[in-house]
């Protein structure tokens, strides 16, 4: 816990920790795509942490293809096979998941990268790629993972809110980032979750709460931070309809009197990073004159 004259907030991370993340692969070789071409980037219509229905978050990434489209493994290891997915384990317990997949090899057999291992099953039009470290979901995007991969578009950051509930302030934001490939109809609208949100107050342009992460989606969160993570107002992408990620910065501040500001950054897995800043002035009655500043 901060504190900073009566301003109280709870920090629950620091900026460097998130910037690890991105920049640190887990493991030090790429692997190609799942499905051909293998050495061409394609498109995705769900992200890692996305938010779901039912109050949970997306562990992989979503590949559009065709039904029956023939899925590879993407690294060598030992087949587990599932109802609706295969899985390649290697030593150590890190395993690569394939959903929505009808599979074409012997349960325990062992494949190769490159290896046929199944189809698309009819009717799902995707496949659901997911990386497991042997301990949590991983994102697939992160350098040093899923290649090639390039993206050069920037996040998009706000509106921004600040509300008053019973002499505390709670502050949130929007926030997406567009994907580098649209995907194909109906989802072209898709858009997915930043892989990093971070935030700061600053009164008269001194910082009163240094930099903090709200949103590090380096790893898989499971459903029970769902609330802490995701504010009302949030749905996941639908088809023909983008998504809205509304997402906590934090859920209780006690503030004197005066002039503040909250500035937000979202970035994606590449550092792509966008900004915005709500200003805002509290009075002794615990009221509240806002001004926000556009995303950019």
């Amino acid at each position: 816990m901060l504190r900073s004259g009566r301003a109280v907030v709870r920090v629950v991370a620091f900026v460097a920790a998130g910037v690890a993340a991105l920049s640190a692969p887990a493991f030090a070789r790429a692997y190609g795509w799942p499905v051909k071409p293998f050495d061409r980037q394609h498109a995705i219509r769900g992200a890692f942490d996305d938010p779901r229905l039912g109050g949970s978050f997306h562990f992989g990434v979503d590949i559009p293809v065709h039904d029956h489209t023939a899925v590879y493994a993407v690294a060598a290891g030992t087949v587990f096979r599932y109802s609706d997915a295969i899985a390649v384990r290697q030593r150590g317990g890190r395993e690569f998941s394939y959903w929505h997949v009808r599979a074409t090899v012997p349960e325990h057999a062992y494949v190769r990268a490159g290896d046929r291992i199944g189809y698309v099953r009819f009717g799902f039009g995707h496949v659901h790629f997911a990386e497991f470290n042997g301990k949590t979901y991983v994102n697939p995007l992160r350098p040093g993972a899923l290649a090639p991969f390039s993206d050069t578009t920037v996040p998009v950051v706000g509106p921004l809110d600040v509300l008053e509930q019973t002499g505390m302030f709670q502050a949130t934001v929007e926030a997406y980032d567009p994907p580098p490939i649209a995907p194909p109809p109906p989802w072209q609208s898709a858009v997915w979750t930043p892989a990093l949100i971070r935030w700061r107050l600053v009164q008269n342009g001194a910082p009163v709460v240094p930099w903090t992460v709200a949103v590090d989606s380096g790893t898989y969160h499971p459903r029970s931070r769902f609330a802490d993570v995701l504010a009302p107002g949030t749905h996941q992408n639908f088809p023909g309809k983008p998504g809205r990620f509304v997402f906590w910065l934090t859920h209780g501040l006690d503030l004197p009197d005066g002039h503040y500001a909250i500035e937000v950054q979202a970035s994606d897995t590449r550092r792509n990073t966008g900004s915005a800043t709500y200003a805002f002035d509290v009075f002794t009655d615990q009221s509240l004159k806002t001004t926000k500043l556009a995303s950019r």
